[in-house]
């Protein structure tokens, strides 16, 4: 089957239909670009027609696992190739990872259906439920006033 889409960087402007769609589907903040690799465009999109569809975003870290997140698509693209299109995208978002030095590449999915592709395809699915823990918004908020007036008590005292 011939592909009638192609993967390419994210770009600034895809940016409008991706805080649209993070909005709509609302699982979590939109995250603004300093939360996204390579200030947001350390990604890669689907795009058909001139259009982006889905977008994926590539971390590295300070080892050799890399991690993948705010994987987001058009909430109206009901094509039923959408998921195959969706897991190439994650694909080719491994591959790049693995590219620059990745050995494990992980991601997380609240998604049954796409846990279960993941596994259809090869990779490792863990049964085990998660509970995803991160900072955001008040903890965020909190940590930070806090190490602000404690640099303020330290310049107090020099």
């Amino acid at each position: 089957m011939e592909k009638n889409y192609k993967i390419r960087p994210v770009r600034v402007e895809d940016f409008v239909d991706f805080i649209k769609w993070w909005k709509f589907y609302d699982h979590c903040d939109v995250p603004t670009s300093d939360l996204l690799p390579n200030g947001g465009l350390g990604g890669l999109a689907i795009e058909i027609d001139g259009k982006v569809i889905a977008g994926s975003f590539m971390y590295l870290t300070n080892s050799a696992m890399g991690y993948l997140d705010f994987l987001i698509s058009d909430p109206e693209y009901k094509s039923k190739d959408k998921y195959n299109m969706i897991w190439d995208l994650q694909e080719t978002c491994t591959a790049n990872l693995i590219k620059q030095g990745c050995r494990i590449v992980w991601a997380m999915t609240s998604y049954d259906h796409l846990a279960e592709m993941a596994g259809k395809i090869g990779h490792d699915v863990l049964e085990d439920k998660y509970h995803v823990m991160y900072t955001h918004k008040k903890v965020y908020d909190d940590l930070t006033k806090n190490i602000e007036n404690e640099q303020d008590t330290q310049q107090e005292n020099l």
